[in-house]
């Protein structure tokens, strides 16, 4: 059986003859190791029934691929019509099995057949602007030193690629996908340069990113509470310290401009995913990788309220922590999404979730903690019924609900 390694962008599997991928351009796009996790390609799957937690928090009961699976996209239309994306992984000798996708209607996940590409590949995020118009985003590898940018888009009855825009390069990934309308979506990424680019509903075409040494972040780094307002969110080049630090990138309806983010104190601090509430709200979390409050670094959350971005406090449970997705069904019901492990001692990687109320973050309670459980996305929307958190669950596609 062949090992799976897990990179250091957003967890996604390398073939062991490219397991140095996450460190390829070095610490530009340096970004959470889960350190010490090694799965094995036909390892045992779970199916296990519906867990539920005090919170409210439930693991899914959802059909699996056959395959290790790991899912690391999510995004919700209404509370019918929701998408998770990811990856699976088949055993040693078996043909690369295409990316997974579920979709839920209202009152349950089903897999949903995407196109198969003979290679090794994954959808990394997912965005739709109605039921018959979604696109998902991610990479294909094309040789032992060469990546492919994959865009797929569902019309409301299969999945299929589009080949209009391929850029390629020893990393080359899209990480992050907004969907506002059949004519208007939005993609970030990397291939050997960030990438920032723009459908117009017959092709897509690269986008001039304002500052040059602007990077994405890693996990679904784009969203949007409308077409003229959207950011993303990465880092940048602080050339007096030769250090990388947060920023933001904002979309006014007709130009990018850069927006300067607060880094947390002296320390290197990642940024790797945003949720766009309103013009006058957004959040953006990550890890303060540099911090001395917990082995490993502290978990990083960044709040905009119309005029500047600004650290809010968050806790940190266990240690190695890193805050990977967030999302919202209002002001006040905000929660974001990722990974840790138990203590400084160590142990399995287990989901962490975090909640604002309004006034405060705390932190939530994930069912499956103490099983190999990390979450890579989340997924909510106004006046919708749940809130969605995707991962893996000792290998098998695993989605959490709360209503």
């Amino acid at each position: 059986m062949r090992p799976m390694y897990v990179s250091s962008r957003r967890g996604r599997g390398i073939p062991p003859d490219r397991e140095d991928a996450g460190d390829r351009v070095g610490p530009r796009f340096r970004y959470k190791r889960w350190v010490g996790v090694v799965a094995l390609a036909g390892a045992p799957l779970l199916f296990g029934a519906a867990v539920s937690a005090s919170t409210g928090w439930s693991v899914v009961t959802v059909p699996q691929t056959g395959n290790n699976t790991m899912l690391t996209g999510a995004s919700a239309l209404n509370s019918t019509d929701a998408w998770a994306v990811g990856e699976q992984f088949a055993a040693a000798g078996q043909a690369p099995p295409p990316p997974v996708s579920y979709n839920w209607n209202g009152t349950g996940w089903s897999l949903v057949a995407t196109p198969t590409l003979g290679v090794p590949s994954s959808l990394l995020s997912v965005s739709a602007s109605r039921p018959t118009d979604a696109w998902a985003v991610g990479m294909s590898v094309l040789g032992k030193h060469d990546d492919g940018t994959l865009m797929e888009h569902w019309n409301g009855t299969a999945w299929s690629v589009n080949s209009s825009l391929v850029a390629t390069g020893y990393v080359a990934e899209l990480t992050g996908v907004v969907d506002l309308s059949p004519t208007n979506a939005w993609a970030v990424g990397q291939a050997n340069s960030s990438l920032l680019e723009h459908w117009n509903g017959t092709t897509w075409s690269q986008v001039t990113i304002p500052d040059p040494d602007f990077t994405p972040g890693t996990n679904d780094s784009i969203s949007a509470s409308s077409a003229s307002d959207i950011w993303v969110v990465g880092s940048t080049l602080n050339t007096a310290t030769d250090e990388f630090v947060p920023e933001a990138l904002h979309f006014n309806g007709t130009a990018w401009s850069v927006v300067a983010m607060p880094q947390a104190g002296a320390n290197t601090s990642t940024i790797g995913a945003v949720t766009d509430i309103s013009a006058s709200d957004a959040w953006a979390v990550g890890e303060d990788i540099g911090a001395t409050s917990a082995v490993g670094g502290s978990t990083l959350i960044e709040h905009w309220n119309g005029a500047a971005w600004s650290i809010v406090p968050s806790p940190t449970p266990g240690a190695d922590p890193g805050l990977t997705g967030v999302a919202a069904r209002g002001p006040n019901d905000v929660y974001a999404v990722g990974s840790n492990v138990p203590s400084i001692n160590g142990g399995t990687v287990q989901g962490m979730i975090l909640r604002w109320n309004g006034s405060a973050w705390s932190v939530d309670t994930d069912p499956t903690v103490g099983s190999y459980s990390p979450l890579f996305a989340a997924a909510a929307v106004a006046g919708a019924a749940n809130e969605w958190a995707v991962g893996t669950l000792s290998n098998s596609s695993l989605i959490l609900s709360h209503g």
